[in-house]
């Protein structure tokens, strides 16, 4: 049996896809965040030991205070002559005292009056806020109170502040030296046979022979690696044996394609001729005889762009039967279809010029599409048309205008006084009379708004 070269082209699987994420970047990123994640807890851990350490600290400090800058403070003031308001060194000694970690204000007080202050006294009184006070003895003058507003986590921040940039700095080199260090070691492990590993399944061809793998090459690669080689070795031997099988029946499939495909060619002719006759049979209403929500459309676009560019008159009436699906319940389907055919008659015989369309839109709905006539002429026909309709009477006990079967109907017309931009703004007018010819009693003509027209030009 022949064999068909181009067949097996088609059939031939591509070499490569469209790339994905790759799997060493996807590891560089995982060792990164690792890396970051280890050092990270690392520092946590260290910098709540410090923390812990540095509150101790700051409470030594401030135990140490009066014993610091209590004899400074004495001796500054002992210096002052009679009379003299402290100031100069003891100001300075103050800041001093207010530029150590956590201190948030500082106040002398003396006997006379004054008050040396350095700092913000208004957090005075919360919570997380220690005062110590301690007064000045000899050898200052009268002697005098300080009073010092100190907060731990003030002091906890500007040990941060001082310890958060080296930190960083180091964190930095050491996420960079990690993830260097693991990403070098898994690159050699295992990036590098999976890259030989995936380069030769790129390699593999159902067309081409399979080749053993040789001993050296297996023990080259870690055991799990080795195994995937020889099972893509067994896969390609088994696609291989299967491509042989398939490449013999290639040929049949390709008549068997032939003949199908003249089938399916007579079969689309004949298919094509069945939808034109059924597009014949698809533009009336198979119930009244009147045209279709189709063909009504096209008659709708057609009669409007005469009107538009002849500068003519275009009415459109939109009729629907009173409460008609409770005819339907108390008289039953059929009559109902009886009372269709019939009001169809009656449009048919009210509007037989040429030009004259009327159509079925759908249930109870009808249209009138008449050239050439204004609001006025249509609406006195119409009117006529309510009354033929009257003059038949047809039974419904439900009706709104007595025993009879009644008709609602919105008016709306095209002229060059009353342009409307499109045949859906003009099918829209009418529409919108009809809804306000059934909220105002139905049994009516209602007429599009000015207003309604206004929306439209």
């Amino acid at each position: 049996m022949s064999f068909d070269t181009s067949s097996a082209a088609d059939l031939t699987l591509p070499h490569r896809q469209p790339p994905g994420t790759s799997l060493r970047r996807r590891t560089v990123w995982v060792v990164l965040l690792l890396s970051v994640f280890l050092v990270g807890v690392t520092d946590a851990i260290h910098l709540r030991h410090q923390a812990q350490a540095h509150a101790a600290a700051f409470e030594a400090e401030l135990l140490a205070l009066p014993k610091v800058y209590g004899q400074a403070l004495a001796s500054s003031m002992a210096e002052l002559g009679a009379g003299e308001r402290p100031g100069g060194a003891t100001q300075v000694l103050i800041d001093k005292l207010k530029a150590r970690p956590g201190v948030l204000s500082v106040e002398l007080k003396t006997s006379s009056g004054a008050v040396l202050a350095s700092g913000d006294a208004s957090l005075r009184g919360q919570a997380d806020v220690r005062q110590i006070d301690f007064e000045l003895g000899p050898p200052a003058s009268g002697g005098a109170l300080v009073q010092v507003l100190a907060q731990e986590e003030a002091a906890q921040r500007a040990f941060m502040r001082e310890a958060l940039p080296a930190l960083l700095l180091r964190d930095l080199a050491l996420v960079m030296l990690l993830s260097l260090s693991l990403m070098l070691v898994l690159d050699r492990m295992m990036l590098r046979p999976l890259r030989r590993l995936a380069d030769r399944a790129d390699e593999l061809d159902p067309l081409d022979a399979p080749q053993a793998l040789s001993h050296a090459a297996l023990a080259e690669q870690p055991a799990e690696l080795a195994r995937v080689s020889r099972s893509l070795a067994r896969v390609q031997q088994g696609l291989w044996l299967q491509w042989q099988d398939e490449s013999q029946r290639v040929s049949q499939l390709q008549q068997q394609l032939q003949v199908q495909s003249q089938q399916l060619l007579a079969a689309q002719q004949a298919l094509e001729q069945k939808n034109r006759e059924l597009g014949s049979l698809s533009r009336s209403d198979a119930l009244t005889g009147l045209a279709n929500r189709r063909e009504f459309d096209e008659a709708l676009r057609r009669e409007f762009k005469r009107a538009q560019r002849q500068r003519g008159q275009l009415a459109l009436a939109v009729l629907d039967l009173d409460h008609f699906k409770s005819y339907n319940e108390r008289y039953g389907a059929a009559a109902g279809d009886l009372v269709l055919q019939r009001f169809a008659q009656l449009l048919s015989e009210r509007f037989k010029r040429d030009t004259d369309f009327v159509a079925r839109l759908g249930g109870e709905e009808f249209v009138a599409l008449l050239p050439g006539f204004g609001l006025d002429v249509t609406q006195e026909l119409l009117e006529q048309l309510r009354e033929e309709l009257r003059a038949l009477a047809l039974p419904h006990e439900g009706g709104v205008s007595g025993p009879w079967l009644t008709v609602s109907i919105g008016l709306a017309a095209y002229s060059p006084a009353h342009p409307y931009l499109s045949p859906q703004a003009l099918m829209q007018a009418a529409d919108e009379a009809l809804y306000i010819a059934k909220h105002a009693g139905r049994d009516r003509i209602s007429l599009a708004s000015s207003s309604s027209l206004a929306e439209r030009v």
